[in-house]
């Protein structure tokens, strides 16, 4: 495994904070009736991101003796690392800015949030080009993993703020359904991009075709289709699938909300599904690290 564990929950970490900030921004616009949506979405945002953060200073154990390497993430212009250490900064600050006008209750600054959204696809971007731009790893060398990793940034985030504020407003959820309509086409979209990434790469050269074989039929097999497609994308897409059929049928008119008719078994349906993207989404980064075959130069 070229990258460990840590790496693989600070991706994961920094893609779900970009899209719980980009959630919650959504639902101030569509849903202003939806405050558990947004106060969630701006709240665990830089929350997560300092977590990842924390994890990625741990990981860089040279790091901790020799702080001025860190400085030196600032300086290197010619670094992907330098300028995603920089989208992150001001990601972090817009985020922490948000989240503390909420926790104050007071009105915050458009452009701040602006800004915030901004890098909050920066972000996403950047963690997938982190580990994109290495070519001695064909899995990761591929223009579709950013793609992907943006796409499942969106994906958790949504999840994450959906789960949480559950807990806060058990009919907030399904007061949202435009989100949950954008959620089903992400979660369908990600299925799409794994397997199309897979079928572009193994064909690159052995070092790809192996990588994949190990997900596929290999040693992380198990985990990649019961533990990422099984649970972390076609059982969310089932449940979405047809709580969307029922409310396209069922659905009312309420306070400028869209209402589906609730229930029980729709909340544990949602904690259910939200809790399946999040582990799908952290399974997936641990794959593709744990997966990923170097070329070997002779």
């Amino acid at each position: 495994m070229v990258w460990g564990t840590i790496i693989a929950a600070y991706l994961f970490l920094a893609g779900l904070s970009a899209g719980a900030f980009l959630t919650s921004s959504y639902a101030a616009r569509k849903y202003p009736d939806a405050v558990a949506v947004r106060f969630v979405g701006r709240l665990i945002s830089p929350i997560l991101m300092g977590i990842g953060l924390l994890l990625l200073i741990v990981d860089a154990e040279a790091g901790l003796k020799d702080p001025l390497r860190f400085i030196y993430l600032f300086t290197n212009f010619n670094s992907v690392m330098t300028i995603g250490t920089y989208f992150i900064s001001f990601f972090m600050m817009a985020a922490a800015y948000m989240a503390l006008m909420e926790l104050l209750k007071k009105d915050t600054n458009k452009i701040i949030e602006y800004i915030g959204m901004v890098f909050a696809v920066a972000t996403a971007i950047y963690t997938g080009f982190l580990i994109g731009v290495i070519g001695a790893v064909p899995l990761w060398n591929t223009a579709i993993l950013p793609i992907l990793f943006v796409v499942s940034a969106f994906s958790t985030g949504i999840a994450g703020t959906m789960l949480v504020a559950s807990f806060i407003d058990k009919k907030v959820i399904h007061h949202v359904m435009s989100i949950k309509k954008i959620h089903f086409t992400l979660l369908i979209s990600e299925v799409f991009l794994i397997f199309t990434m897979f079928l572009i790469t193994s064909s690159t050269n052995e070092s790809a075709a192996q990588s994949v074989s190990m997900l596929l039929t290999g040693e992380y097999s198990a985990v990649f289709w019961i533990g990422l497609i099984a649970i972390g994308l076609m059982l969310p897409i089932i449940i979405e699938g047809l709580e969307l059929f029922n409310f396209k049928n069922l659905n009312t008119s309420q306070a400028g909300l869209e209402v589906a008719a609730g229930g029980s078994n729709r909340i544990t349906a949602t904690l259910i599904t939200e809790s399946a993207v999040l582990a799908g989404g952290f399974i997936l980064r641990y794959l593709l690290l744990a997966a990923a075959v170097p070329v070997i130069f002779l």
